[in-house]
């Protein structure tokens, strides 16, 4: 049958998403492992989960070097060793880290898999750091510090942080240039020791896996892991916020970074979907209020948006862009201008809907394909969240939301009168 290019395609609501569960095990040493067996290449995923965020750390950049380093030589492997043995077998490592976690992530092909396992395990447990490749990486992040530090934007992301949290909070910890100089293998290997061990791990697997997977990774990562007691030393968790508007001057700067925000809810709390949901209507996408008004409307920016960030002990919204300084203050004005209007008038059931359609489109193809499936876990397993029961809700949430709805959450979550303010540019 042909098909009528001339015709639009029926639109149909989208009413439940196969989600996949994850088969279930246990290494050895009390690992849990996640299976996500799906797929038709026969390629595998797997996520090294550890709970050695930034939170965690003592100094600043140190849980991101411990990281970025495992990768830098071993007992059994230089670098180049481990670069070489991975590239001949098509495979790659990427390391990253966030405020809560640091990932230890391999992607390789299924033959391949037993001849790079080795090399994983060498990378996990037996790093060593060595003195002069951490000189080089913290030289070549330090001049690229620098260099950010002379652009609106980083200045902008850097100090936003702190003005939320407080510099007492690990979410608030401002980097200085000083502290690249500061990082020590000393420092890295004890963090190892404390983080990267069985009681902090998880262990995340995903795509047309092996029979045997579950035994390749008993046999390289179930024997005990060096573990050392958690350090009491960590910087308070209290939130104390700065002061509600900062100005940060940068005189030769021809823009301006804006960044208004508050502390928010995560994504155990209960009104997170709904509030999601209404960011997306006000900053979330291309469509948004705010690219409508200050990109498409006034010609302020190329870009804005707004964010609920979650993290596991907090969470924040946040509104960014960058302006030409000479509009930087109708920018603003126009930003808390559309942060009234979402509180005081009802969003119309046509804008709305639309959201809905584009909401319940990315959430179905966030779960094509086992990759996709188990990012989605990783992003809630943290939270002690049940993964399909979550996102089963999150999509009966944003089919039965009303405009109502919306309006309370607003007035509790996005009050224009709570919010800080932080601007770095040309006065």
């Amino acid at each position: 049958m042909m098909v009528n290019r001339k015709q639009q395609p029926e639109l149909k609501k989208i009413e439940s998403i196969d989600i996949l569960e994850p088969e279930t095990g246990r290494l050895d040493n009390g690992i849990p492992v996640y299976l996500f067996n799906a797929g038709d290449v026969g390629v595998t995923r797997l996520d090294f989960i550890f709970e050695a965020g930034s939170q965690f750390q003592t100094q600043p950049l140190v849980a991101s070097y411990t990281n970025k380093m495992l990768t830098e030589g071993t007992l059994s492997y230089s670098s180049f060793d481990i670069a070489r043995k991975l590239d001949y077998y098509g495979a790659y490592i990427n390391n990253t880290t966030s405020k809560d976690t640091a990932v230890v992530s391999l992607t390789a092909l299924n033959k391949h898999l037993k001849y790079v396992l080795p090399v994983l395990n060498e990378i996990i447990n037996h790093p060593k750091f060595p003195e002069n490749e951490l000189k080089i990486h913290t030289q070549k992040d330090k001049q690229g510090f620098i260099d950010d530090c002379c652009k609106v934007n980083e200045v902008a992301v850097m100090n936003f942080n702190r003005q939320l949290f407080g510099s007492k909070h690990p979410y608030g910890t401002l980097v200085r240039a000083e502290d690249f100089d500061n990082q020590q293998v000393g420092r890295l290997s004890a963090f190892h020791n404390e983080r990267y061990t069985a009681k902090h791990c998880k262990i995340i697997a995903s795509g047309k896996m092996s029979k045997d997977i579950l035994s390749q990774l008993n046999y390289f990562f179930g024997y005990t892991k060096k573990s050392c007691e958690d350090t009491n030393t960590r910087i308070s968790g209290k939130i104390i916020p700065g002061q509600q508007k900062q100005f940060i001057e940068m005189p030769s700067s021809v823009q301006s970074a804006i960044r208004i925000g508050k502390i928010s809810v995560n994504k155990a709390h209960k009104d997170y979907m709904k509030l999601y949901i209404l960011n997306m209507v006000f900053g979330g996408y291309f469509g948004s209020r705010l690219m409508k008004n200050i990109r498409e409307d006034k010609g302020y920016t190329y870009g804005i948006y707004s964010i609920l960030l979650s993290f596991q002990k907090s969470a924040a919204f946040i509104i960014a862009s960058e302006v030409g300084s000479d509009v930087c203050c109708k920018a603003i004005d126009e930003i808390y201008k559309e942060l009234r209007i979402l509180n005081s008038e009802m969003i119309s059931t046509k804008e709305l809907e639309l959201v809905k359609k584009y909401m319940t489109g990315t959430l179905v193809r966030n779960f094509d394909g086992p990759f996709q499936m188990a990012d989605r876990f990783k992003s809630v397993i943290e939270y002690g969240i049940d993964y399909k029961k979550f996102y089963s809700e999150f999509l009966h949430v944003i089919n039965t939301v009303t405009p109502e709805d919306l309006m309370v959450i607003s007035k509790m979550h996005l009050n224009p009168d709570t919010m800080q303010e932080l601007v770095a540019g040309k006065k």
